[in-house]
């Protein structure tokens, strides 16, 4: 008798659906491992187990007025990421008016804001990244650094934990220090928190537009506003622990995300006034994206906030200010191609680039044009948020990616970038200044 056997057409159909049962029992296997991991992630968490621990840096106390050398990473210099940038410093910047914009502490934010961005790396497993935000505050003559927020969440998996959760964290770096007036005498604490900008899962967080005003009854950004009431808790919690008789002072910064987070930071205490008075609040933020829809944003209230921005930077044009969005504070142009001050602060812009990256500066200044072409063409084109994520208004968002070189326009956007523009106008107040 013989064997039948099977035709080549059955049995090929038969290899292939082994072959897909193997993939689905792959698959399967790593689900059921992903979900196991994934919850052991969660134990550490609430245990406080399995997670790089914020590192003991010794400062030295430093008062009145000098110069220091802050390191941190930055993507995109010539070789090896790390980066360092000469920042001024003066106590009696705390005891004078702070509705008054200073170019030289803007520059100082500006860095400590690359300095946050750049702690993440220390906070992964396995990393020799140095602790950038401690060694840059003890350098500064802070006597308190705290970075605790960065633990869970700057591992790929915390990510990934944040995506599944649907969660609106934040990192930021928290310093403290007494700081006294070189004229009276007079002494305050010091307090300063530079939020971390956009990482992993936290982009989602920035889509989170919409719902703002029914949460929170003052139209401001509900992914932002998630963000930046965990530190307001924080602070509250600190502060509570203080001495009442102490007179505490607060400066807030951030780039990107970490600019809108500060930014809406800023705007709460200074409406509720429940951590300091207006007096003794100052907000620095970067590339801040609009972040609310309040009718008061721009009020005199709120003229402690400075947002400085680059004309060729997209991002703190979105969302667009003709479906109602703004930022809270004055908002502080750096020079953009066709201001006076374009032509004679570009070479010092350039060259201070150079110096701390290594590298020749990408960002393109005609790509102002192209940012205001794109902007204007979504404006006429999709009337609210609500219509831009319908699938027209995406045709319409796809339509106007193509009109420009996305990638080349985020080079006006890089925090250092900013700083090479500051850094030339450090001793010049040539940035244009609006409510």
């Amino acid at each position: 008798m013989r064997l039948r056997r099977d035709r080549p057409g059955r049995r090929r159909r038969r290899n292939l659906l082994l072959a897909l049962l193997v993939v689905v029992a792959l698959l399967d296997g790593a689900t059921l491992a992903g979900a196991a991991v994934l919850h052991a992630r969660r134990l550490e968490r609430v245990t406080g187990t399995n997670a790089v621990t914020a590192p003991a840096v010794e400062s030295e106390r430093r008062t009145d007025a000098f110069t220091a050398e802050l390191e941190y990473g930055a993507l995109f210099s010539a070789e090896g990421h790390r980066v360092a940038s000469e920042v001024a410093w003066d106590d009696d910047w705390f005891f004078e008016d702070a509705s008054a914009y200073n170019p030289e502490l803007a520059h100082t934010c500006a860095v400590l804001s690359a300095v946050a961005n750049a702690e993440s790396s220390y906070y992964q497993q396995g990393s020799d990244s140095p602790a950038y935000a401690e060694h840059a505050f003890a350098a500064l003559g802070f006597d308190e650094v705290c970075t605790a927020s960065y633990r869970y969440r700057s591992e790929v998996l915390d990510e990934v934990l944040g995506v599944l959760d649907g969660t609106d964290v934040v990192a930021y770096t928290l310093a403290t220090k007494r700081v006294s007036s070189s004229a009276t005498g007079e002494e305050k604490e010091l307090c300063v928190v530079v939020v971390r900008g956009s990482y992993g899962s936290e982009w989602l967080s920035n889509i989170k537009i919409e719902g703002a005003e029914d949460a929170t009854r003052d139209g401001d950004h509900l992914g932002f506003t998630l963000a930046a009431e965990e530190i307001v808790a924080d602070l509250e919690e600190r502060a509570a622990q203080l001495d009442p008789g102490v007179e505490r002072t607060y400066l807030f910064c951030g780039h990107s995300r970490g600019g809108a987070v500060a930014n809406l930071l800023a705007s709460y205490v200074d409406a509720v006034g429940a951590l300091a008075t207006a007096e003794d609040v100052r907000a620095y933020t970067f590339a801040t994206p609009n972040c609310t829809s309040s009718a008061d944003a721009r009020d005199a209230a709120y003229g402690n906030i400075f947002n400085v921005l680059n004309p060729s930077d997209l991002v703190p044009r979105l969302p667009l200010s003709s479906w109602g969005y703004e930022r809270y504070g004055t908002d502080v142009w750096l020079p953009g191609e066709g201001d006076a001050s374009f032509a004679r602060l570009e070479g010092a812009m350039r060259e201070s680039y150079l110096k701390t990256m290594g590298t020749e500066c990408p960002a393109d200044p005609g790509d102002r044009t192209a940012v205001e072409r794109f902007c204007a063409r979504i404006a006429a084109r999709v009337s609210s948020f609500d219509e831009l994520v319908s699938p027209a208004g995406l045709v319409e968002l796809l339509g106007a990616c193509t009109e420009v070189d996305v990638a080349r326009l985020l080079a006006s956007h890089y925090p250092n970038t900013y700083i090479a523009w500051l850094d030339a106008l450090r001793t010049k107040n040539c940035a244009t200044m609006r409510r």
